[in-house]
This record gives structure tokens, C-alpha cells and sequence, in this order.
């Protein structure tokens, strides 16, 4: 028998820990919403633009201009609560799996000391400290070394998708079901989950070749001519997912990671501190480093820093 009112009631640590983080966050992010919507207000009544360029603020600016600027919301607007709620997708849908895979980047960096050396030369070379947008995406090495990590590596190593109507999936080559018999196509009903494995598609050696199993920056001066197949957003792989629901901050993603590795490969040279077969992808909703040696201390990548 089940009682409604069990769920207000928290039995464990745990949750109640993760009922107060909640109410925490939802306290600092109203906190930040209204602060944000009032400056923006004073600014737009005064006629001043704003300066602001971080995330919120953009988010919040382009809301009030879709409700005129006034109190009372307009069908284009979002409510408070749901500008609110857009935070912790920043924290997580972004900051998160960026910063994870910049993490393996180091990692294959301090593995592959050959791709470092070349990747820091091509950096140095760069006449600037701060680069603009077009000038990372104009480093071609620094992009394949983007590329090759995210390909490599899949920080998200899979995702599911639900069918909204009955369909038929061709195959390209049959296998046979636990049954014994032999299917040539996968019958989709309605509800049915399928489950995307992101990383193995990205390594998949009938796709990337022999070596689809090995990190190599090198493979996209002249990608295999069967990645075109894959569906994707960007760069024939399934990291970005593809289709309407494909990350839609892809772009801004592989930005702010060519511009951490720009400042970090310029300035510091990164060793292993660990035997790099010690290292291993602890899968969660993101796949970060751990040490096989020693799973009870958690995810790490230790490293060996030096300044250049």
C-alpha cells in the first residue's frame, strides 16, 4: 500500500542532504534572477546598455525584451521559476562535461608527450595572449586535438531516446535474437526505449578503422570516408548527438574548451603521475577519470604540473 504522504517524509541522510542543496540553490538562484532583472530594468529605463555578458544576464535581457520590458509576461517570456531553473543547466549541461573533457584532453596530452610538445608549439606560435572565437577555431592542430578527445573519449558515453510513434529500423547487417531467429530490422513500438552507445559508435573500428580504438589527432587530416555516416551535429560523431535534440550549446562548448586548453598548454607542461593503465572512465551521467588502484578515493586524474 502506498501512502502520498510518505514522500514529504525523508528517511535518509542522503536525501535529506540533497532536499537541502536544493533548497540552497533555489534561494541563490532566485536571489540571482531578481538582482539581474533589476539592474537590467534600471539600465533599460535609463537607456544605458548594459555591459554584462555573462550567461543570466543574456538570458534574462532577451526575456524582458520578449515581455516589453514590464512587469506582466508575454507568451514569448519565461517566468522567473523558469529562467531560475535554467542554472543549473549551466552548472551541469556545460560547465560540467566541458571541464570533464578537457580533463581527458590532459590526460591523452600527458599520455601522447609527442601531441602535447606539437600542440604547445602551435600555441606559442600564436602572436596573442587572447584569442578571439574565429582565431581558437583558426588553430587547426588545437582542433583536432578537440576533435580526437572528444571522439576518443566521450565524456557522455551514451543516451536513451523513447519512440513517440510505431516505426521499423533497417539493419545493415542481420543478427540473430536470443531466440535463434535471424533479424534483418528492429520493430519499434510506441513507448519503446532505445539506448544510444555514444562511445562505442565514436570508436567503432568498421567506422574510424583498426586504430579507432586509439587516441590519434592525426586521423582528421583525412577522417574515414564511413564517418560521414554517422549522424551527427558536428564532425561526423555522436558526441553532440544529432537532431533536434542535439546539445544546442555544442558551439559554445568546444570554444571554451580550445580556450582552457590555450591557456593551459601554453603556460604548463602536464605528466602522468600514475601509470596511465592505473586511469580509468568511472561512467555516471559524465564518464570521468579514477584510478583503478585506489576506487575508494573517487574520481582524480593525478598530474605532474610544470611551468614552461
Amino acid at each position: 500500500m502506498w501512502f502520498p504522504i510518505f514522500r514529504l517524509i525523508t528517511f535518509d541522510t542522503r536525501a535529506r542532504a540533497e532536499r537541502s542543496s536544493k533548497k540552497t540553490m533555489e534561494t541563490i538562484g532566485r536571489k540571482l534572477v531578481e538582482e539581474r532583472k533589476q539592474v537590467l530594468k534600471e539600465e533599460m529605463g535609463k537607456g544605458q546598455a548594459s555591459k554584462a555578458k555573462d550567461l543570466l544576464t543574456l538570458l534574462i535581457r532577451a526575456n524582458l525584451a520578449a515581455s516589453g520590458g514590464g512587469g506582466a509576461y508575454g507568451d514569448k517570456s519565461l517566468s522567473d521559476e523558469e529562467v531560475m531553473n535554467q542554472i543549473p543547466t549551466f552548472l551541469m549541461a556545460g560547465h560540467e562535461t566541458t571541464s570533464t573533457a578537457t580533463t581527458w584532453a590532459l590526460f591523452s596530452l600527458a599520455s601522447h608527450p609527442d601531441v602535447q610538445t606539437k600542440l604547445r608549439e602551435e600555441l606559442l606560435a600564436f602572436p596573442s595572449d587572447t584569442p578571439t572565437m574565429d582565431e581558437l577555431n583558426g588553430l587547426e592542430y588545437l582542433d583536432r586535438v578537440v576533435k580526437e578527445t572528444l571522439r576518443y573519449h566521450a565524456v557522455v558515453s551514451g543516451t536513451i531516446r523513447v519512440a513517440e510513434e510505431d516505426d521499423v529500423i533497417p539493419l545493415e547487417q542481420p543478427f540473430t535474437d536470443k531466440h535463434g531467429t535471424v533479424r534483418h530490422e528492429i520493430i519499434m513500438k510506441k513507448g519503446d526505449g532505445i539506448f544510444i552507445p555514444i562511445r562505442v559508435v565514436d570508436t567503432l573500428q568498421e567506422v574510424w578503422g583498426d586504430d579507432g580504438e586509439k587516441y590519434n589527432p592525426d586521423r582528421w587530416l583525412d577522417p574515414p570516408k564511413r564517418s560521414a555516416s554517422v549522424p551527427s551535429v558536428w564532425a561526423n560523431q555522436l558526441s553532440f548527438i544529432a537532431g533536434p535534440r542535439s546539445c544546442i550549446g555544442f558551439r559554445f562548448a568546444l570554444v571554451e574548451m580550445k580556450a582552457l586548453l590555450f591557456a593551459l598548454v601554453r603556460s604548463f607542461e602536464f605528466k602522468l603521475a600514475v601509470d596511465p593503465d592505473d586511469v580509468v572512465g568511472k561512467v555516471g551521467i559524465v564518464t570521468r577519470p579514477a584510478l583503478r588502484s585506489r576506487p575508494q578515493e573517487g574520481h582524480q586524474l593525478p598530474l605532474l604540473i610544470r611551468q614552461v
